[in-house]
């Protein structure tokens, strides 16, 4: 949503690693729309939100047939990140060096490298291809040396439920050996994926990516079309096991459709955050030949409960995000459908329909620049078994478009609108509660779109039409009263 390289052709997985003032955000990328993953590169940041393209920093040797990567940490004053490269059947992890964070050098490749040991990991999966993937790293906890977390499958277990979270060792950070898996099998399917690892408060947290859900692994799903995105589980040590909590959610996900992937946590100073990347519709759920317009996503902060569920919040680095604040006219709205009334006063819209009403902006908006919409919404009085109140983003033709809606049975959905029928592609739990004033702030720029309720991230999703410009409030069997509407040209 705000930012994709300019100097290759297509970008996937982030991460990044902070210094002295500055963001250094790595990604993945394909240097030709017909190659597979073959590099990676780095932009900066004096914010965490305007970051300038540097190029790449590595490429895939000759005889590799592609190339992963995923975290740079620092020992001694130098800067090491690690590099996957698929050599024929195998997956190795090798590692390169640097001394300012944008010129890097390979290590020696038979002194670093690092290969899974047969004891513990499969090298011919039956239902999926050997995965030897990662790592990242972290200070071992009791002070002696470095561990480290990959993308693997385990030895032993059920066939196609040995997806595992591979665990090594290191006495400098640079030298890894294969230690027992840290996540049991028969849970997870083959295709997890290790995305980052991190203590908050007493408990180490690990993000799991999963891209497909096989069958034989789609209990995971709280959904019956099945979930993708980011898995989240803990362990109480470094070793493991690491399991999943029964109410802990997805971090990132959707259903069915992956909108976005492969969040990785990053450590600012005493804050934890979370970045990840944003997916247009155009590109094949494949993982390979992304397509152009695959774009880095705003930053978001890690919340903890009581309970130790994690959730994403609004990061208020993102206000940098806000540049111009756009004119608008309470006066000047528009209504449409089965208005009964409504009422502008003191800033405050009141809208009222027994099935439904749209209250229209008075301005068109430069969508493909960005905006960033902030109002107060609150759900007066439900009139049918089903009420909802939210945002139209309008499309082709003029009363068509997308819906946000917060419902009351405890759903925010979103999803396209035909002007007649409402087809939600996705949901995510939402309390909605009667009177209750709830802010909304909503991130749009393109096809991308974010939704924050009271700073809380709800949803990343990707719109599958043109936009007109024109955004609209709806009200379904209800009123709703609105107030403090402000817009910003984003400053991107």
């Amino acid at each position: 949503m705000i930012f994709k390289p300019s100097t290759v052709a297509c970008s996937w997985d982030t991460y990044l690693f902070y210094k002295e003032g500055t963001h250094y955000l790595f990604y993945l990328f394909n240097s030709r729309r017909d190659t597979n993953w073959d590099g990676l590169g780095v932009a900066t940041s004096s914010d965490g939100v305007h970051f300038t393209d540097q190029g790449p920093i590595i490429h895939k040797a000759d005889d590799a047939i592609w190339l992963g990567g995923g975290m740079t940490w620092e020992v001694g004053g130098k800067y090491y990140l690690y590099f996957t490269e698929l050599l024929s059947s195998r997956q190795e992890v090798n590692f390169a060096i640097s001394n300012d964070l944008l010129h890097w050098q390979r290590l020696p490749y038979e002194e670093y490298v690092c290969r899974l040991d047969p004891r513990y990991y499969d090298e011919n999966p039956i239902l999926s291809t050997q995965r030897w993937d990662g790592i990242w790293v972290l200070p071992e906890e009791n002070g002696n040396g470095f561990v480290g977390y990959l993308t693997t499958v385990a030895k032993d277990g059920p066939k196609g439920l040995c997806g595992t979270a591979g665990f090594v060792t290191s006495p400098d950070g640079i030298h890894f050996k294969a230690a027992p898996p840290v996540i049991e099998t028969g849970f997870w399917g083959d295709g997890v994926e290790v995305a980052a690892v991190e203590k908050i408060g007493s408990l180490y947290y690990m993000l799991l990516g999963i891209y497909h859900a096989p069958l034989g692994a789609r209990h995971l799903s709280r959904l019956p079309a099945g979930e993708c995105g980011m898995y989240v589980v803990s362990s109480k040590s470094q070793t493991g096991p690491f399991t999943l909590c029964p109410d802990q959610p997805l971090l990132l996900g959707s259903s069915p459709t992956v909108f976005t992937y492969f969040a990785r946590f990053y450590r600012l100073g005493s804050e934890i955050l979370v970045n990840h990347h944003v997916i247009p519709r155009t590109t094949p759920h494949t993982g390979m030949n992304a397509g152009p317009d695959v774009m880095f996503a705003p930053l978001k902060k890690i919340h903890a409960d009581d309970r130790g569920i994690l959730s994403l919040r609004w990061w208020p680095g993102n206000e940098a995000l806000k540049g111009q604040l756009l004119p608008l006219e309470l006066s000047g709205y528009s209504f449409s459908r089965g208005l009964i009334s409504n009422q502008i006063t003191d800033g405050n819209l009141v809208i009222t329909a027994p099935a439904n009403a749209f209250a229209y902006l008075p301005e068109h908006f430069d969508i493909q620049k960005g905006i960033v919409l902030e109002a107060t919404l609150t759900l007066q009085a439900p009139s049918g078994p089903l009420s909802s109140y939210g945002l139209f983003i309008e499309g082709q033709p003029a009363g068509a478009g997308s819906l946000v809606l917060a419902q009351t049975n405890n759903w925010l959905t979103v999803g396209p609108f035909n002007g007649f029928n409402f087809k939600p592609e996705d949901c995510k739990p939402f309390t909605v509660q009667i009177d209750r004033p709830v802010n909304w702030r909503l991130l749009l720029r393109g096809q991308f779109l974010e939704i924050y309720l009271d700073d809380v991230h709800i949803q990343s999703y990707t719109i599958n039409h043109s936009m007109s410009g024109r955004l609209g409030w709806v009200i379904e069997s209800g009123s709703a009263r609105i107030r403090g509407t402000r817009i910003w040209e984003m400053t991107l």
